[in-house]
């Protein structure tokens, strides 16, 4: 009976094992089979659509390459904004012009923006026949040395240039020529494109600019679909302009044959192969052009045959790979489930499943929540690293000046997800105070890694003893957040900030930590104030004194002011004021001596040197020159900032600021400003470029006391009076003659025609046109 239930048993467990591989197989089966339909019927698809896509990407190309030509006609506009552009165009000039030669510098300038507005711009210039010049993108030429040496183009020598005739065309392209005189481009191909107006301006000068070949031959490339077609481009005259190949005597010849037959779509024989031959009549911006598309027949079937050959091989491949993964999968379809259940059993010794039943899924449903159960405490461990989010919140929260409210702090927290273990706070602030040296010894890498490296080195000392957060307030600034679980637990941390002032000492001459501790609040107000305390804290250390770290105490140590009497303020007033150098010295190195023996900490030492800086000052401003260099005599940034240096560093910034104030006493006044020669000079050079600074620098001045004066003098702004100066020399203009709008822009100084009319308009209500008709009837 036992023999027949093991038969049993085993003809079941090997029915499945069977149905598992016909279900898998026949899955398989389907899937290949619909794989190698859907392929079989793209692929005839695609053989027939193939042809057709040639003709739309024809026009895609056409549509690519005129707007590749119409960017380049484009810079002809950009060119006629600029109006020496247009001067040197239309002008001819005169041997001994000196004036031409400005006029060429910013024409070499403007053709330097249009050659680098296009990657397919290899040289932009402009041809002055009459003159025998040219300009080019980078300097001006004779043309016998451009075009022999600088930028020899074998197909366009020099004669060709001269006798260039544009039949008034305004765009011309050119076959391609190779470039053998410019080390840059020596042994490659250029387009030339020729117009012979700029702006509308029609002249004997030539603007050519030279087209990349090899970057247009890649964009040709780009619309091949497949590996051996060929693209071409030939003008009415039959000149190939571009081609996906390099282009020479039998493509052209190629080209000849094929524009001579009438029709779009034909056959042709070329290098001994096959061709289909696509035609494509278009323009590129004001040039009819003809697109050739020639397709090797071999590219439309060769390639689809290896497909379908293909298709067939991997078809036959995956089922056999399927076939034998699922009489695999079959086998060992239980497998994992066995190989997890031993994983989570771990090491020891195994039970006997044939007399001890063992139910596998309660099992991994046991241990699964046991593993959710593990991971919930990570996270409440995790919590304690602040996400980024709530890193910049809780830093608002400590530097915002507006007293945020608990309740609010703890909503905003509770969106974050975010939960202190306990109520009590304390904030400690740790300010890395860089030394010159540090800056003069350490490349600058170095020293914008140096800051996350401090707060690598802080966070790893931490103490563990309760949850501290470190958060970066400013690029030298780390506020230490300590959320103790009582009040006066806080003896590790007085440790660590100790720990981290001893491993910071080695390095002083570069680096010195100063810490402020406020004390222990609760709740997220008392956060707050623990944050104001150690502020209060850290701006009693004293660069002057060996102690790196203060915590805050209400009842501050008595400690000696400075000393500086009304007298000595005279004295010292009086010395500057008579230039006498070496009294002045005298003095102030005594008064600096008196106090520095009175050992006083920082904070009083800053503020007596604050006091003598503001005696200079003073002195400055009874002689009326203190405006005048207001920016040059700021000392308020060093002398207030957080570590300023010893008391010889500080001595030593005073001496050369007094000395500043010594050399401006005695130098003699400046003349007074004349507002009668003043105006004078605009009514002159009203037309020009005129600026604050050029004024500044031409009456001695600085930009913001010459801005101060003007208007006091002129009862409005400088920009204001020259804009309405310029507006009515043009309404003189256009009342009194009859030169057009864009040669009275010019001539009262504005840049641009839109800037004239609108400024125009605000001004008069008017447009100039309108102007001109209201107050010349007769024209």
């Amino acid at each position: 009976m036992r023999n027949i239930r093991h038969r049993w048993s085993r003809l079941g467990f090997r029915s499945i094992f069977y149905r598992l591989i016909i279900l898998f197989v026949s899955l398989s089966a389907f899937i290949q089979i619909a794989l190698f339909l859907s392929t079989s019927i793209s692929m005839n698809y695609m053989e027939g659509q193939l042809r057709e896509n040639y003709d739309r990407s024809l026009s895609n190309l056409s549509s690519t390459m005129n707007n590749l030509f119409d960017g380049i006609y484009q810079s002809n506009f950009l060119l006629a904004l600029d109006p020496n552009i247009l001067k040197v165009i239309t002008t001819q000039y005169a041997e001994d012009d000196i004036g031409k030669y400005a006029d060429y510098s910013q024409a070499v300038r403007s053709l330097s923006r249009i050659k680098a507005s296009s990657n397919y711009i290899d040289n932009a210039y402009i041809y002055k026949r009459d003159e025998s010049v040219i300009i080019s993108d980078n300097g001006t030429y004779e043309p016998g040395s451009f075009y022999e040496s600088v930028y020899k183009m074998e197909q366009y020598p020099l004669s060709f240039w001269q006798e260039y005739k544009t039949n008034h065309h305004l765009f011309t392209i050119l076959p391609p020529s190779v470039v053998s005189g410019s080390y840059s481009n020596r042994g490659e191909s250029t387009i030339s494109v020729v117009q012979s107006t700029v702006g509308g301006h029609y002249s004997n000068n030539l603007y050519v600019i030279n087209m990349k070949a090899e970057a247009v031959r890649t964009l040709l490339q780009s619309y091949m679909q497949t590996p051996n077609s060929l693209i071409m481009v030939a003008d009415t005259e039959g000149n190939l302009l571009a081609s996906t190949r390099m282009i020479n005597v039998t493509m052209q010849s190629f080209m000849n044959e094929l524009l001579l037959n009438p029709e779009t779509k034909f056959d042709a024989v070329h290098g001994g192969e096959n061709m289909h031959i696509i035609k494509y009549t278009t323009n590129f911006f004001f040039r009819d052009v003809t697109m050739v598309v020639a397709v090797p027949h071999t590219d439309l079937t060769s390639a689809l045959t290896k497909m379908k050959s293909w298709n067939l091989t991997i078809t036959g491949i995956l089922f056999l790979v399927s076939l034998l993964l699922s009489i695999l999968f079959s086998r060992r379809f239980y497998s994992p489930i066995r190989s997890l259940v031993q994983t989570l059993q771990g090491p020891g010794p195994k039970k006997d499943k044939s007399h001890s039943p063992f139910n596998e899924l309660e099992f991994l449903n046991t241990e699964i929540k046991r593993i959710l159960t593990d991971v919930d405490d990570l996270n409440r461990t995790l919590s304690y690293s602040l996400p980024i989010a709530t890193k910049h919140f809780l830093a608002k929260v400590l530097q915002s000046n507006f007293p945020y409210d608990h309740d609010v702090i703890d909503s905003y927290l509770n969106k974050l997800d975010f939960r202190f273990p306990n109520t009590y706070f304390q904030v400690s602030l740790i300010q890395c105070n860089f030394r010159k040296p540090f800056y003069d010894l350490y490349s600058e890498k170095f020293q914008n890694e140096a800051t996350d490296t401090i707060f690598r080195i802080l966070n790893a000392l931490l103490p563990q003893e309760h949850p501290v957060y470190i958060l970066e307030l400013d690029a030298h600034m780390f506020a230490v957040l300590i959320n103790p679980a009582t009040k006066d637990d806080l003896e590790a941390y007085s440790a660590y900030f100790e720990q981290i002032d001893s491993l910071f000492r080695q390095d002083e001459a570069e680096l010195r930590i100063h810490v402020g501790m406020g004390r222990v609040y609760e709740n997220y107000t008392g956060m707050q104030s623990s944050y104001v305390e150690a502020m209060k804290a850290l701006w009693q250390v004293s660069p002057f004194d060996s102690n790196r770290i203060v915590q805050y105490s209400e009842y501050e140590p008595h400690e000696p002011r400075y000393v500086l009497s009304r007298t000595d303020e005279k004295i010292l007033a009086n010395l500057l004021v008579a230039g006498k150098r070496e009294e002045f010295r005298e003095q102030l190195d005594g008064v600096i001596s008196a106090n520095t023996d009175r050992y006083m900490t920082g904070t009083n030492m800053k503020q007596l040197f604050v006091h003598l800086y503001l005696i200079g000052i003073q002195t400055l401003k009874s002689k009326n020159i203190a405006e005048d260099h207001e920016e040059e005599l700021d000392m308020t940034q060093f002398l207030l900032s957080a570590d300023v240096g010893s008391t010889q560093e500080m001595t030593e910034h005073l001496h050369r600021f007094f000395d500043r104030v010594l050399e401006l006493c005695e130098s003699p006044p400046s003349d007074a400003f004349n507002i009668k020669l003043f105006r004078a000079y605009l009514d002159n050079h009203y037309a020009e470029e005129i600026t604050l600074d050029i004024l500044a620098d031409k009456y001695n001045t600085t930009p913001k006391y010459m801005s101060r004066l003007l208007k006091k003098e002129l009862g409005t702004t400088f920009h204001k009076y020259l804009q309405q100066l310029r507006i009515d020399r043009a309404k003189e203009l256009l009342t009194s003659s009859s030169a057009p709008i864009h040669e009275i822009w010019e001539q009262v100084g504005f840049n641009n025609r839109n800037t004239f009319i609108r400024t125009f308009k605000n001004q008069e209500g008017i447009s100039p046109t309108d102007y001109r008709r209201c107050h010349r009837p007769g024209d």
